[in-house]
């Protein structure tokens, strides 16, 4: 699954675009969220700049059993602005009847709930963005470096050097460089990288810049 990166959902049209999407889910850069349509609900999650774990988001649910139509009155309320429907979202007090709050008053049937999101794969598309495809080889490697070519595949000759289950693919490899970046180290080989995790060697590649790709493998994948 691709997942676009908004500049923003401040308009309208834009939302009225993106809703009509085949998948409408995305990240969005201003302000940084993710945004997810379902059959009468919308999510919102709340991110972080520098999130790296998804389960630290705050996550919105908003909408009606058997229409989309209140949580569109609620978007409606907010002058189609994504930040203002935000800002509206994080000052509701939860732990009272959040139905007694004005700024709900749009839809009989509307409700919303605040919970913490469960899926690890989150994360602040502002890191994401920084996995561009690398057009000539550095000077000297970097872990930075390491995770644009394998998150753009720019990569040969890879070998697993480790049975690990928490380990067992270039996705759950770059999850952990994102998510904890502590304790990874870069050897070479002649022309190989060899990756490990304390002390313990992971996988080794040849890099392969000529290789380029239009989006990121993690924003292929996640």
């Amino acid at each position: 699954m691709k997942i676009p990166i908004l500049k923003s959902l401040e308009s309208r049209e834009q939302w009225l675009s993106f809703s009509a999407q085949e998948t409408p889910y995305a990240y969005v850069c201003s302000p940084l969220a993710l945004v997810d349509f379902q059959t009468s609900f919308i999510m919102v999650t709340d991110i972080n700049k520098n999130l790296r774990d998804g389960r630290r988001a705050k996550k919105f649910s908003i909408g009606a059993k058997l229409s989309n139509d209140p949580a569109w009155a609620l978007i409606e309320s907010s002058q189609w602005s994504l930040k203002v429907l935000l800002d509206k979202l994080n000052s509701l007090d939860f732990s009272s009847n959040v139905r007694d709050n004005s700024a709900l008053n749009v839809h009989g049937d509307l409700t919303v709930r605040q919970f913490f999101s469960k899926d690890k794969c989150i994360i602040s598309p502002l890191l994401l963005v920084q996995l561009a495809p690398l057009q000539k080889s550095p000077s000297a490697w970097f872990l930075n470096d390491v995770k644009r070519l394998l998150s753009c595949e720019q990569f040969k000759e890879l070998k697993w050097l480790v049975k690990d289950p928490q380990l067992n693919s270039i996705k759950a490899v770059l999850m952990q460089l994102i998510s904890h970046p502590e304790g990874w180290r870069i050897d070479m080989q002649k022309e190989k990288i060899v990756l490990s995790h304390k002390d313990v060697f992971i996988l080794r590649f040849t890099p392969d810049i000529g290789v380029q790709t239009d989006l990121p493998l993690l924003l292929q994948h996640i």
